[in-house]
């Protein structure tokens, strides 16, 4: 396992012809896809498209901000029931730090300000998997169309497929570090852009999900956390599990027993000075 204090995630594309990139923004966060083949304007308009349905398709089934979603109107159909079966087999291998089921009490604190309570009902927040859970969907999508050398960004989490065009692995700088990835994904959990002050307290956005308060953001607390998994949506999901954790004793804990059952997982844990 890799303890750092500071992270810097760089895509290292070299210069080539035979890269095609889409830009966006989607749900407020950039998007960055890249496709290692030669395509023709028929191909990238076909893509295009591909990747505009998919964020829709998000919001429309997995968004429980948006209440005419299907995750907000319903837990029986197929897609949700899919996404959660996902989103509670991350619930069992982080021993519940990783805790699906905490809409309400964090809708309730991100609404009001108020800490939340034990007596609020059960609803599903998939917010700590859901990019990172995008990201596979996009890799899944382009590659059922033949397209086998990916790279997909969305918000700062990072989805891998195949080889560079050059014939390479694709890479990304980890402390100044070149770091490859043939498959997988990489996600960020932080309290940078979140953050509620209350009295003489600030809180971040993540629940601690064995006391249902939120947790603060202090020193020798963790700040940010990177996760490099088989997927991106488990990335997601152990990032924000170990930001959950707190305490930074309570994080390394957490990631030394996730090392052992997972060895390919690696984990990039910062705390700053505050």
């Amino acid at each position: 396992m890799r303890i750092a204090l500071l992270l810097s995630l760089l895509l290292l594309v070299g210069c080539t012809k035979k890269i095609t990139s889409f830009q966006g923004v989607a749900h407020t966060h950039p998007y960055h896809i890249q496709v290692g083949h030669l395509l023709t304007y028929k191909e990238k308009k076909k893509i295009s498209s591909l990747i505009e349905e998919i964020f829709k398709e998000v919001d429309e089934t997995y968004n429980h901000w948006n209440s005419n979603s299907e995750l907000s109107r319903s837990l029986s159909t197929p897609k949700v029931e899919a996404i959660l079966s996902l989103a509670h087999h991350f619930y069992e291998i982080t021993d519940g730090w990783y805790d699906p089921s905490l809409g309400s009490p964090i809708k309730t604190f991100k609404e009001t300000g108020e800490m939340p309570s034990s007596s609020l009902p059960t609803t599903y927040d998939l917010d700590g998997m859901l990019k990172g859970f995008t990201i596979d969907l996009i890799l899944e999508r382009l590659s059922q169309m033949g397209y086998k050398n990916l790279y997909a960004e969305w918000g700062g989490d990072i989805g891998i497929l195949g080889n560079h065009p050059k014939g390479r692995a694709w890479q990304v700088l980890i402390e100044d570090a070149p770091i490859s990835l043939k498959e997988g994904g990489i996600a960020t959990s932080g309290c940078q852009y979140q953050l509620w002050n209350i009295g003489n307290v600030t809180y971040t956005h993540i629940i601690d999900p064995r006391t249902l308060e939120m947790v603060e953001v202090k020193n020798e607390h963790v700040h940010k956390v990177s996760v490099m998994a088989p997927t991106c949506a488990l990335a997601d999901a152990l990032a924000t599990a170990c930001m959950a954790c707190g305490h930074l004793d309570k994080a390394y804990l957490f990631a030394k027993k996730i090392k052992k059952q997972y060895p390919e997982v690696e984990f990039w844990i910062t705390s700053y000075e505050l």
